[in-house]
């Protein structure tokens, strides 16, 4: 098999750290270029001119040499040249869990050892070497992108940039003391505090994370939001991730999470919404309205015992969604190539329809 040439877009990003103006043009040449474009190009000897921030020429390698004969050359041969991919959920300091229970439910798995090991463990040390675990994992295997929620995610961030990589980096806010905050207030301030340092950086798109909508009550979730709203940052979510979610939620409420949170005003634009395993069509209509996009958790979902998520639905309504790893915890690898492979031999198996989520969607 052909190794993954995973610098493409990393390349991009380094380089926009330096100003675009004067940057050299850098040649990635002599592998197999995947365009992803609309015409879905491959080309066997194929180049990728880059100049600073931007991905100036792609094309065939000889044509692309002629083109630029200054550039800085890094030989593809052998390797697949393409856009890096985009984990569009994860927890990347849990990579420290991995494989620290497996064969329970998420509720199980949770409360008797992902909290707990998170109250003895969680630090700002913890979360850097953690988040450096998971982005030579993540760079290894293609991805140069990935959305988190975690606690000192001002740690995260800085581990990211550091290695090249770009995130939507979600302070979490969750209604228990945690690591980094001994009420949600505190989580609150931290998350605002967050965001004011980290909006407008180059490779860090900083997020609001409320854990979920049963974690957190109606006015921590009303606060978060208006907090999000005078900011404009992006908001991350759990939602709908398993059955006994939908069940209590609608003991307590008499509404599903979609439509309970609906009723406090929370979903708009902006929205990451993670998992959605048991959504009905009344809640993704809901999410559609509101411009909420989804995550999709095949991995996690499965070893959880979570559910089958509905995605042949999510795509059919037109809902903008993802895939993502989760946690290594949850997960027990960040690779983005076997989560897109299970999340398309999922939704057949769920579907019964051989067509379902093909390899180029």
């Amino acid at each position: 098999m052909m190794k993954l040439l995973a610098v493409l877009l990393m390349t991009v990003a380094c380089a926009a750290r330096g100003g675009a103006a004067q940057a050299p043009v850098t040649l990635i040449s002599g592998g197999t270029v995947v365009t992803m474009d609309a015409s879905r190009r491959v080309i066997p000897n194929g180049a990728v001119a880059i100049q600073g921030e931007k991905i100036v020429a792609v094309g065939e390698a000889a044509a692309l040499a002629g083109a630029y004969p200054g550039a800085v050359r890094i030989d593809a041969s052998g390797h697949i040249v393409m856009p890096g991919l985009v984990n569009t959920h994860g927890h990347a300091p849990m990579v420290l869990y991995r494989g620290l229970a497996d064969d329970m439910a998420l509720m199980d798995w949770l409360q008797q050892y992902i909290f707990p090991a998170e109250a003895k463990t969680v630090s700002p040390e913890f979360v850097r070497i953690g988040t450096n675990l998971a982005a030579l994992e993540m760079i290894e295997s293609g991805t140069t992108t990935y959305a988190d929620m975690y606690y000192f995610e001002d740690d995260i961030a800085a581990a990211t940039k550091a290695a090249g990589l770009r995130g939507v980096l979600g302070q979490t806010i969750i209604q228990f003391p945690v690591a980094d905050a001994k009420t949600w207030e505190d989580g609150l301030a931290r998350a605002e505090a967050f965001v004011a340092k980290w909006q407008g950086d180059a490779l860090i798109t900083p997020a609001y994370a409320p854990h979920s909508m049963y974690t957190l009550d109606a006015a921590m979730l009303r606060s978060i939001r208006a907090s999000a709203d005078r900011t404009g940052a992006p908001v991350l979510i759990h939602l709908s991730e398993t059955k006994v979610e939908n069940d209590d939620s609608q003991k307590n409420h008499g509404l599903s999470p979609t439509a309970w949170l609906e009723s406090l005003g929370f979903w708009k634009p902006g929205t990451l919404a993670a998992h959605g395993v048991w959504l009905s069509d009344a809640d993704l209509a809901t999410l559609k309205t509101r411009g909420v996009a989804l995550t999709h958790n095949p991995e996690s979902n499965m070893k959880l015992a979570s559910g089958a998520a509905a995605v042949t639905k999510w795509r059919a309504s037109g809902i903008p969604s993802g895939v993502g790893t989760d946690g290594a915890a949850s997960n027990n690898d960040l690779d983005m190539f076997e989560a897109m492979r299970l999340a398309s031999f999922l939704a057949k198996h769920a579907t019964g329809d051989p067509r379902a989520l093909p390899a180029q969607e």
